[in-house]
């Protein structure tokens, strides 16, 4: 396992980019009640962005955010005060695996499971145990692609002279591939992404094993299209728990 991500991530802030805060809460409200009392959790918040845009989109739910991240918890929690919905919700800076909630009607998972330094069993698991039986699970995750596989490869390079001026190359790199879409602070917020290498892979074979040894049911697949040639190829999967 890549222990190092924890590392590269750790004491930085992560917010979702502005184009993907309605793909997460359009697929929530295409499977479930937008009007019952869910209790909602976001594995991974970051600053939550989407988080919050959950607990607007169903205006009866508890919403939890969680993240490894106390920083981006921090600026969370200053826009959860200035928010509508922000009564209902809840931002805690942790580490999942050992976080103690739950149960959910709903977990969603944004780009994140990836990168969980732990077993299988470990992750999936827990989330397993959080969710009641016929609870939704939607996450998005790379695929075991060739071009990922290739591109992780260029990741673990860089990251063996990951240093101020690999940061600084990445950076202009990104400001000019999307300087006119993103803020130069959302982009500085991106540049630890290109080191970060997969703990897993979204796969056939990790579909089988969430029905085997988890009880769940995939309901939908959707591949996500990439926003840049650095960026890996994810890919959107809906699950639901059909037993423990």
């Amino acid at each position: 396992m890549t222990r190092a991500n924890p590392e590269i991530l750790a004491g930085r802030t992560f917010t979702v980019p502005p184009h993907r805060h309605d793909r997460v809460v359009d697929t929530v409200l295409r499977h479930v009640d937008p009007v019952a009392p869910l209790r909602v959790l976001d594995l991974g918040c970051g600053t939550g962005l989407n988080t919050l845009a959950l607990a607007d989109a169903l205006p009866q739910a508890t919403v939890t955010g969680v993240d490894l991240s106390a920083a981006s918890i921090a600026v969370g929690a200053s826009t959860r005060h200035r928010h509508p919905a922000g009564e209902r919700v809840t931002l805690t800076a942790a580490n999942y695996l050992v976080f103690s909630g739950g149960p959910y009607e709903v977990i969603v998972s944004e780009s994140v499971l990836y990168a969980i330094p732990a077993s299988e069993d470990a992750l999936f698991g827990k989330i397993a145990g959080d969710l009641v039986p016929g609870g939704l699970l939607v996450y998005t995750m790379p695929t075991g692609a060739l071009g990922n596989r290739l591109l992780v490869a260029l990741r673990r390079g860089l990251r063996k002279v990951r240093g101020p001026v690999s940061d600084r190359l990445l950076l202009a790199i990104g400001r000019a591939l999307h300087g006119s879409r993103y803020d130069d602070a959302l982009l500085r917020e991106r540049v630890p992404y290109m080191y970060v290498v997969p703990d897993r892979y979204d796969t056939r074979a990790l579909h089988r094993r969430l029905r085997e040894r988890w009880g769940f049911e995939i309901l939908a697949t959707e591949p996500i299209p990439r926003a840049s040639p650095a960026q890996l190829k994810h890919r959107l999967v809906v699950a639901r728990r059909l037993s423990a």
